[in-house]
């Protein structure tokens, strides 16, 4: 689909380009025409002249030159005249040895037309008949002006003009780009604002910065973004009320549970399976509530922040240390979809545990891949054997008691990593030989 400023560009431009060729054919027609008009007006004014020299002498005709145009005079000058007589021909010293072939006309019959003159040019001729009544002869009178140096000079102010039209032409399609980007400019700061939006930098638009046009659809985005905002809080509080109005109901009917559990444990068995199912289901949809409520942008991780702000922690925790943790984030990857408070959990949990185990490395890698966000955090410690993998995340379990800890760490992150669908896994790290945690978010 071809964008609006695009289609405005190809728009314009093609009305100024067709708009400049009509122009230019209308004033090329003008000209010509005007050129044309111009010779016959000299042509008509040279046959005045050419008549008022013209005298009868003794029943003949003569021209007399002194009243004639010093133009006749040379050679080939490019102003002819040409007196046809039944048997007399008078002609101009400029026709020399060359003449004009007239057909007759009778009294007061004019013709205008084009041929080939002298030295092969194009040549205008203006004809007109005669007739004396004290002689009684009849005889055509004709004048001409070659073409060639008007339409010289024609051609150069059309070139002239042509030109000119062409950097006009040139300057106007310049001027049309740069005011469509000019104009086009606000939509492009509001896709910037909706990056930083989306990116959680800002929380709404500014309208002081955008266009008159513009306002009111940015005016609705800020209504809908403060309307959604609203109803997901009005959400997550009714769900924690209600979820802290449950919380005394449940106790009380666990205490029953467990005085019924005295007298007839087959009966308090089955209904503590079903207050576990109860707060389980709670807590799935708080955890629910929560990540739906708060996964706007600007509550999200922020990377490579928040990551780097983690290992100086826990550089500072495991101060005995000296751990090297390299950190490898592209930087288009600038969030992780799930909220700040949880992925600082998730991913403090992975990073302790590695600089636990790590002798003297941890890598942290993030990538996009078959549109998945994958992280992975692998460290140069001893590693896990293949058999004990599935068990890091048994709530309370611990593969070795030497080691600082309550074993809830990894359970922790289970628990984090399920509440987000979150893929999680535990594999044997190639590059580092120690462990390789890997986290699979959809995006």
């Amino acid at each position: 689909m071809i964008s609006i400023r695009s289609k405005l560009s190809l728009w314009l431009t093609g009305l100024v380009v067709i708009a400049t060729i009509v122009a230019l054919v209308f004033f090329e027609s003008m000209l010509r025409q005007a050129f044309h008009d111009s010779i016959i007006a000299r042509l008509q004014e040279d046959l005045q002249q050419v008549l008022l020299a013209t005298h009868i002498e003794d029943g003949s005709l003569s021209i007399d030159q002194t009243q004639l145009s010093n133009f006749y005079k040379p050679v080939y000058s490019g102003r002819y005249y040409q007196l046809d007589l039944p048997e007399q021909e008078l002609r101009s010293r400029s026709l020399w040895d060359q003449r004009l072939e007239v057909a007759d006309l009778k009294e007061g019959e004019t013709r205008a037309w084009q041929t080939k003159g002298p030295q092969n040019h194009d040549i205008q001729l203006l004809s007109i008949g005669l007739n004396s009544d004290t002689s009684g002869l009849n005889a055509t009178l004709t004048v001409a002006q070659d073409l060639s140096i008007g339409r010289k000079i024609v051609s150069e102010i059309y070139g002239t003009k042509l030109i000119v039209n062409l950097v006009m032409l040139m300057a106007m399609i310049m001027g049309i780009f740069l005011v469509l980007r000019q104009s086009f400019k606000p939509v492009s700061q509001m896709k910037d604002t909706l990056a930083r939006l989306r990116e959680g930098e800002i929380s709404s638009f500014d309208l002081d910065t955008i266009p008159l046009e513009l306002q009111p659809l940015a005016s609705n985005y800020n209504e809908l973004l403060l309307y959604s905002s609203k109803q997901i809080e009005r959400s997550r509080n009714n769900l924690g009320n209600l979820s802290h109005g449950l919380k005394t109901p449940l106790a009380v009917m666990q205490q029953q549970v467990e005085v019924l559990g005295l007298k007839d444990p087959d009966s308090a068995e089955a209904l503590q399976k079903q207050l576990d199912l109860v707060h389980k289901m709670i807590e799935r949809k708080l955890a629910a509530a929560r990540i739906t409520g708060d996964m706007l942008p600007a509550a999200q991780m922020q990377l490579p922040k928040d990551i780097e702000d983690l290992v100086q922690t826990l550089k500072k925790v495991h101060r005995t240390k000296t751990i090297n943790c390299r950190l490898d984030i592209p930087a288009d990857i600038r969030r992780l979809p799930m909220h700040r408070e949880d992925g600082m959990e998730l991913l403090g949990n992975l990073l302790d545990n590695a600089f636990k185990w790590a002798d003297t490395e941890i890598r942290v890698c993030i990538s996009n891949h078959d549109q998945q966000l994958i992280v992975s955090i692998e460290d140069d410690g001893p590693g896990v054997k293949t058999e004990e993998l599935a068990l890091l995340t048994h709530r309370g379990k611990r593969l070795d008691e030497a080691t600082m800890g309550h074993g809830l760490g990894l359970s922790i992150v289970k628990d984090i990593a399920e509440q987000y669908k979150i893929v999680l896994q535990f594999q044997h790290s190639l590059s580092l030989s120690g462990l390789k945690v890997t986290l699979h978010f959809s995006v």
